[in-house]
């Protein structure tokens, strides 16, 4: 398990980087999402946690759980 933000997502492309708690990001896919469906940008700022899978393209966040909103 990994912990981080949600950094920015494009929703109509489907995928988003986390930060993760170290400064490194993290691509995701939209599917990754636990809640089910497509989010928006809403979940921008988004504290997570969530599975780090190596890929030939570098690291991917899988199975992301929400933890709660930062900020105002």
């Amino acid at each position: 398990m990994a912990l981080g933000r949600v950094k920015c997502f494009y929703s109509q492309q489907g995928y988003g980087f986390i930060e993760q708690n170290d400064g490194r990001p993290v691509y995701f896919h939209y599917t990754a999402w636990s809640e089910g469906g497509i989010p928006d940008r809403s979940i921008e700022g988004v504290d997570v946690d969530f599975d780090l899978l190596e890929t030939s393209r570098g690291p991917e966040a899988t199975n992301i759980r929400p933890l709660g909103r930062s900020g105002p």
